[in-house]
């Protein structure tokens, strides 16, 4: 099992955004009115989440400072040329799609009022049942081949954002290999360069060790407990080695 630790608001923000598109996925394939609500209720989440009026110029930002550090590596000798060349036209091809987009990502779900309607009762206990939102019901009782037309194309209007942190937490893990290190009686602490500009900490653990990871991390050092999982009382750190991977993943 993997876990992972942004280290900055930017790549904390994909992490969240690629647990909701992994749920949305998930939701498409099935059939179920409850699936269906919850295809919808993440599509909603997702548009809270990126409801920030400088979301198009911080992806810009981060892709754009992307390409600038692969584009140096074009220079060294041992780099996958080929490999290369298409995380750079991704990223162009990215780039490009951002600024031919003049609406923020999203806009027209945000103009709907169907989905303004289902979004301002969505966190309400059982805020979406028949009598608070008829419309919202009879929509759900269509056939379930209509629905899922509608919520693709709904879905249309995000999947820029979802292609957009694919690539970036995809180039960001590939950026560091995983090292194996040893927690010694479940703490393990190392130092980091400051003038290095970290992005992500990722821990890897077998699951049948039945332990989770606290990171803390600072400017000058990485600091992980391990814990035991314990469901009916408060988890305790193990007082045993832990051999586990670690990778600290910066561009």
């Amino acid at each position: 099992m993997i876990y992972e630790q942004p280290l900055n608001e930017q790549v904390r923000l994909c992490l969240r955004l690629e647990y909701l598109f992994a749920q949305a996925d998930h939701y498409l394939t099935r059939e179920s009115i409850w699936d269906t609500h919850q295809m919808l209720r993440t599509i909603l989440e997702i548009l809270q989440a990126i409801d920030r009026p400088d979301i198009k110029n911080k992806f810009y930002q981060t892709l754009n400072q992307y390409l600038q550090t692969f584009s140096h590596l074009e220079k060294l000798q041992d780099v996958d040329k080929q490999k290369l060349n298409d995380a750079l036209q991704q990223i162009d091809l990215l780039i490009d799609s951002l600024h031919a987009n003049q609406k923020k990502i999203g806009q027209e779900l945000r103009e709907n009022e169907f989905l303004n309607t289902i979004q301002q009762r969505l966190y309400t206990p059982a805020g979406t049942c028949g009598f608070s939102l008829p419309a919202y019901q009879l929509w759900l009782q269509q056939k379930s081949s209509v629905n899922k037309q509608q919520l693709l194309a709904w879905f249309k209007h995000i999947s820029l954002l979802q292609d957009i942190i694919n690539t970036i937490l995809k180039l960001t893990r590939e950026s560091a290999n995983f090292n194996t290190t040893t927690a010694h009686g479940g703490f393990y602490q190392t130092n980091l360069d400051p003038s290095l500009s970290y992005q992500m900490i990722r821990i890897r653990i077998p699951e049948n060790e039945n332990l989770f990871p606290e990171i803390s991390v600072g400017r000058y050092r990485l600091a992980i407990h391990f814990f035991t999982l314990d469901i009916t009382g408060r988890a305790a750190q193990t007082s045993d080695d832990v051999t586990f991977e670690l990778a600290c993943c910066r561009i």
